[in-house]
């Protein structure tokens, strides 16, 4: 249950693994993927290394507002894996 990113140039991303802890997916009508975002999305510089945790980001650890996803339950999202978007950090996971 990790939420995968292929956000390379994301601050938590760490081997293509999401280690943000608690994240937010935006887009509240949503009806496609591109309407969506991760808004803990923070773009590396070169004075930040990855952020490196013990602890790697869940699905549960999702609040989601993308309301008209299928893996949204009460803002948690309920998908078994995550997949976040390298172009424009979008939910690549996100079903209408």
């Amino acid at each position: 249950m990790t939420l995968n990113c292929s956000a390379n140039n994301c601050l938590y991303n760490n081997s293509g693994i999401c280690y943000a802890g608690n994240i937010k997916i935006y887009g509240t009508n949503a009806t496609t993927t591109s309407n969506t975002t991760c808004s803990t999305f923070v773009p590396q510089n070169n004075s930040l290394s990855n952020q490196t945790s013990n602890t790697f980001t869940t699905s549960s650890d999702i609040a989601c507002k993308a309301g008209k996803c299928n893996y949204n339950s009460c803002g948690t999202c309920t998908a078994s894996s995550v997949q976040i978007n390298f172009n424009n950090a979008s939910c690549d996971t996100f079903i209408c």
